[in-house]
């Protein structure tokens, strides 16, 4: 089935056919080639998901008739929040689609000391945002990961303080504990809060991970002994927060 993230016009109950918007229209018409009868489902982003029957499609309009009722589908087991130092483009789009995938709440770009991509601070790439919006249709869930402007590294410091949560950092550290027993000893309850730092190639400069190390509710975890790259950390570390969280 295909489907369609509606961020606005989200059909409500009673709605009867409705045009799609351009550029949602120009999606499902010409990339995924929808036909007249397919089912599409539509979701908003922030938990609602409804099928709709495609009655017509015109070079300049495609029209949906809504079926059966909207849905409210359940959030990820938790509120992840990922502080990701930014990586290559072309790392960071993969980890960008994965981190949809899994079902991450917030996505923080970091520009940290070793940060090697062209991004600047307030940064909010649209093509960051078209990734994380097609992986989130692309495995038919209803729950978006909010992009945040990319912040420098002080601000993800205060960020981090005024966190409600546990922060785990990724890191290589003598006093960095498994990730496996931290979880253990630092159970992420259902529906709770808590959130990730991973470095950038190159890893955190010795004073960011000092400074980072020192908040009061850092977790600094292990990820193994091999040296991982960025994105498969970011995965690995974002599955085992998010499996932890759906443990009774």
């Amino acid at each position: 089935m295909h489907c369609i993230l509606l961020k606005t016009d989200f059909p409500a109950e009673g709605t009867k056919a409705f045009s799609l918007q351009a550029d949602a229209a120009h999606h499902l018409r010409d990339v995924l080639r929808a036909k007249h009868g397919d089912t599409v489902r539509l979701i908003n982003g922030t938990g609602l998901a409804r099928d709709a029957r495609v009655v017509s499609l015109s070079h300049r309009d495609v029209l949906l008739e809504p079926v059966g009722s909207t849905l409210e589908l359940p959030p990820p087991p938790a509120f992840i929040a990922l502080f990701q130092c930014v990586a290559k483009p072309s790392r960071m789009d993969w980890l960008l689609e994965k981190t949809a995938e899994l079902g991450v709440a917030q996505l923080l770009p970091v520009l940290s000391a070793h940060t090697v991509a062209h991004l600047k601070k307030g940064d909010r790439p649209e093509r960051w945002q078209r990734i994380l919006d097609s992986a989130l249709c692309q495995c038919n869930a209803a729950w978006e990961t909010a992009l945040e402007p990319a912040v420098d590294w002080k601000q993800a410091i205060e960020m981090m303080r005024d966190f409600p949560g546990p922060v785990f950092i990724g890191a290589i550290a003598p006093n960095a504990t498994p990730i496996a027993q931290a979880l253990r000893e630092h159970p992420i309850p259902h529906g709770s809060k808590a959130a990730l730092l991973i470095g950038p190639e190159g890893d955190f400069s010795p004073d960011e991970l000092a400074e980072a190390i020192a908040l009061p509710n850092a977790i600094p975890v292990s990820l193994g002994n091999r040296i991982l790259r960025v994105e498969t950390a970011s995965v690995y570390a974002l599955a085992n927060l998010l499996a932890a969280a759906q443990l009774p």
